[in-house]
């Protein structure tokens, strides 16, 4: 059983309802989306500065660097690194509230 398993079995264990241990595992929850949100939010910031600094979207900078027009200059990786993890952050939380309901 993995450290974590372990810890949750722990907790269902000491927990004197299935309510407490949901509500407590709902609010583990709720810090580590709201977590995944400031990131992304972050994210969203850096992208939205890249795109007023070079004048075009992220959806078009993505397809011409996608492409090779752009070249291997450095601040292109970086805001493809920043888009690339924006899209990630946000399939992640858009699961998560999918899987909460």
């Amino acid at each position: 059983m993995s450290a974590i398993a372990e810890k949750i079995h722990l907790i269902e264990q000491l927990s004197t309802s299935s309510a407490a241990t949901s509500q407590l595992l709902d609010k583990v929850i709720d810090f580590l989306v709201e977590k995944d949100r400031k990131k992304l939010a972050n994210f969203r910031e850096k992208l939205n500065s890249l795109e007023l600094q070079y004048g075009m979207t992220t959806a078009e900078f993505q397809r011409r660097f996608d492409s090779g027009e752009l070249g291997d200059e450095p601040q292109w990786f970086d805001w493809d690194g920043f888009s690339t993890l924006a899209v990630s952050l946000s399939t992640k939380l858009t699961a998560a509230e999918a899987a909460r309901g």
